[in-house]
């Protein structure tokens, strides 16, 4: 790859708390470390569609609202110490659409990383469109993460 001198190599990886989004955070956790780079973790909590101050208001697809990256920052704390990773990593949370988000924080970047959708036709509809997005926009090389697949390929897996 080739790269202009003082650059620094870099990896972005999308989560949204899901078991799906911890699979892509473990895959680029390693992929980073294989390639000697710092790894950004980005959770994008969409904007609410109910009105603010609802008791009952929750995200969208039934998760709660995402208040701050705490529970972000221990779930990728804690990977890092299972793979006894010491990689430079910085942890954000931002507002606004997922996709846009992801393909903002990941120009300029060596890879970005996304769980992949669920499987069926419900999943692919409700899930799909920001893995689809990034895919077609990034300018960089985009890998999405599926749980089966997640330890078959790495350059520092066996």
């Amino acid at each position: 790859m080739n790269r202009r001198a003082g650059l620094e190599r870099r990896v972005v990886v999308g989560t949204d708390g899901s078991e799906r989004g911890s699979e892509a955070v473990r895959w680029a956790i390693i992929e980073t470390r294989a390639r000697g780079a710092r790894l950004e973790v980005l959770l994008v909590r969409p904007k609410e569609d109910l009105p603010p101050g609802t008791s009952f208001a929750r995200g969208p697809h039934g998760r709660a609202p995402i208040q701050d990256g705490r529970p972000m920052t221990d779930q990728v704390t804690k990977i890092c110490e299972q793979l006894a990773a010491d990689i430079v990593i910085e942890a954000s949370v931002r507002t606004g659409d997922p996709a846009s988000e992801l393909l903002a924080a990941a120009h300029g970047a060596d890879l970005l990383v996304l769980g992949s959708p669920p499987e069926g036709p419900l999943g692919q509809l409700a899930f799909g469109s920001v893995a689809a997005a990034c895919v077609r926009h990034a300018t960089c090389p985009t890998v999405l993460v599926s749980p089966r697949a997640a330890h078959r390929f790495s350059p520092s897996s066996p």
